[in-house]
């Protein structure tokens, strides 16, 4: 996901992840440098994208709490309404109730 914040002018991409396990060794070293590399680029990006940003900043959402990368290259549910300043978990939460629900439906009539 990628957004841009206009009153800082910070673009942010943010890779998510359900975080409800660990990442052997060399998969956290995947996530590490595909991280480091879209913070490298992130910035370019933006200009490309004709938003002029004077900042980018790369993030890994673990969304259900377990970090397999320590802060501040990594956020968990807890923590993202705060980052956002928007209460984005209960967008969330909603929109895994509703297809938490329509799974079950299709279940259902299998």
């Amino acid at each position: 996901m990628i957004a841009y914040d206009s009153a800082d002018k910070t673009i942010r991409a943010y890779e998510i992840k359900r975080g409800n396990g660990q990442f052997d060794a060399g998969k956290i070293r995947s996530i590490r440098r595909d991280l480091m590399c879209v913070q490298v680029l992130l910035k370019s990006y933006g200009d490309l994208a004709s938003v002029a940003p004077v900042a980018a900043e790369s993030r890994i959402i673990f969304y259900y709490g377990t970090r397999s990368l320590p802060r501040p290259w990594s956020l968990i549910k807890n923590e993202l309404d705060i980052h956002f300043d928007y209460a984005i978990t209960e967008k969330v939460e909603q929109a895994n109730a509703y297809f938490k629900e329509r799974l079950h439906a299709l279940l259902d009539a299998a």
